[in-house]
């Protein structure tokens, strides 16, 4: 690992490079820091990396700027074969290009979060093909964590993206139980033409965003326009929003169904207390939708998997194959819910989502109905930069209780039914229905299959809330 010293020297000369225009006075800082975030990266990722392929990356990341920015000018690739210490003078003279050029045209953290971006973009192509590991400006690493903590902002609590099918409309995806767009009545598919009377038309999403967003208490209106109806205006008061990663509904006085949309930092808590409210109803049987489920933290998928297993059993091993070092994950809880439980699972569980249907798989604990899963088996790190960007990148593959490597692989459900997932959460999800068949087995009696709301992807960085 990094050692404390050389994390304190990156993350000064983040702040310190952020809040400056280019120099060449802040040159050697620039190459400091590439170089310190090169040896972060050589001594922490899952594989021995080759520096001079990264640096190389981050002169594909500048000459990307400039291009982006009309600027016609390649920078040429360092050599190959040469030591550490001379490719990265090379680049600090290609960088000394770009300063004295064009020093006036670039923030200090445009140019580095180019640079990074590109020795990162390095690690998702061969022979590494880790599309995990990325660098994330501070917009982009505020978004990846307003969806892990479910948002906390003034708003009107609805999913949004752009329609590349419609010429980027600005559309609802999702609107979010218990929400004023909720209530309202805003529904999926949704077309939002104005916000306080002013076009979307060529709308940036994270400028609407900000417009739709705003002080608990005050009003935004969006003109919506659905389809087969004219279009109408909808005036919202804003409030506090917070998606729960857990959602729990009673189906038929019986079935207790919880659809978990990240794991989170606070699923665990949420989690408990959708259970909890299920048991008071006496739930004869569980139903865990982990459908389009992206994944998260370890530790949430170690809470989860606690609730059902015996305490000490294993969950989750994570291997780093470089030092050949196993962490084990046990299940802590002291009394564990004896139900019969079903895992809902399809091609986009990934991740925390499959360290859970791996321990129920493997434990037998419950089983698995669906599709096979994503397949994404390794184990990623945030490294925070003190501008408020991060580095994620992958140091470790986790195995199932078993020591099954899924990474690449996925895994099978122990009943296959394919859906269509456009129909996940309506009368017609296929696989709800034999989850349905298989709990009234347990719990007596006929289920009647009702609706339910569908669900996004919780971690698509397309979407925003709004």
């Amino acid at each position: 690992m990094i050692n404390i010293k050389n994390r304190i020297i990156i993350i000064f000369l983040i702040l310190f490079l952020s809040l400056s225009k280019l120099s060449l006075a802040d040159l050697e800082l620039n190459v400091k820091l590439i170089s310190q975030t090169l040896k972060l990266i050589e001594t922490e990722y899952i594989e021995k990396v080759d520096t001079n392929l990264l640096l190389n990356g981050a002169i594909d990341g500048l000459n990307t700027l400039l291009k982006e920015n009309k600027i016609k000018t390649d920078l040429p690739p360092l050599p190959k074969n040469i030591d550490f210490n001379t490719n990265i003078q090379n680049f600090k003279n290609r960088f000394e290009k770009i300063v004295n050029q064009y020093g006036g045209k670039f923030t200090q953290n445009t140019l580095i979060y180019a640079s990074l971006k590109g020795m990162m973009f390095i690690l998702n192509k061969p022979p590494y093909n880790d599309p995990y590991s990325v660098a994330l400006e501070p917009k982009e690493y505020k978004i990846l964590h307003e969806q892990m903590s479910g948002g906390n902002f003034g708003g009107i609590g609805v999913f949004i993206q752009l329609d590349k099918k419609n010429n980027n409309q600005l559309t609802v995806v999702e609107p979010i139980e218990e929400t004023p767009a909720y209530i309202a009545g805003l529904r999926s598919g949704d077309q939002i033409l104005k916000i306080n009377a002013e076009s979307t038309k060529g709308m940036d999403l994270d400028v609407a965003v900000k417009k739709i967003r705003g002080k608990i208490g005050t009003e935004v209106n969006l003109n919506i326009r659905r389809k087969n109806e004219i279009a109408r205006d909808f005036i919202l008061k804003r409030q506090f929003i917070h998606v729960k990663s857990a959602v729990p509904k009673l189906l038929n006085k019986k079935i207790g169904y919880i659809k978990l949309r990240v794991f989170g930092q606070d699923t665990n808590a949420e989690f408990k207390d959708a259970l909890k409210k299920l048991i008071k109803k006496n739930a004869q049987g569980i139903i865990l939708d982990l459908r389009n489920n992206g994944g998260g933290y370890i530790t949430s998928a170690v809470d989860i998997c606690s609730k059902f297993l015996p305490r000490g059993s294993l969950v989750v091993q994570v291997v780093n194959y470089r030092s050949g070092q196993k962490e084990p994950y046990r299940s802590y809880e002291f009394k564990s819910i004896k139900l019969p439980l079903v895992v809902l699972i399809n091609n986009f569980s990934a991740s925390a989502s499959e360290i859970v249907a791996g321990a129920v798989q493997d434990t037998k604990i419950g089983i698995l109905i669906g599709e096979k899963t994503y397949g994404k088996g390794s184990v990623q790190t945030i490294y925070e930069f003190q501008d408020g960007g991060a580095l994620k990148y992958t140091i470790a593959h986790y195995l199932t209780p078993q020591g099954r490597d899924i990474n690449k692989k996925g895994i099978m459900p122990d009943i296959e039914i394919k859906t269509d997932p456009n129909l996940i959460g309506t009368s017609q999800d296929l696989q709800l229905k034999k989850a349905f068949q298989y709990l009234e087995k347990k719990a007596g009696g006929k289920i009647n299959f009702k609706f339910l709301n569908s669900f996004s992807n919780f971690e698509n960085l397309k979407l925003k809330m709004a």
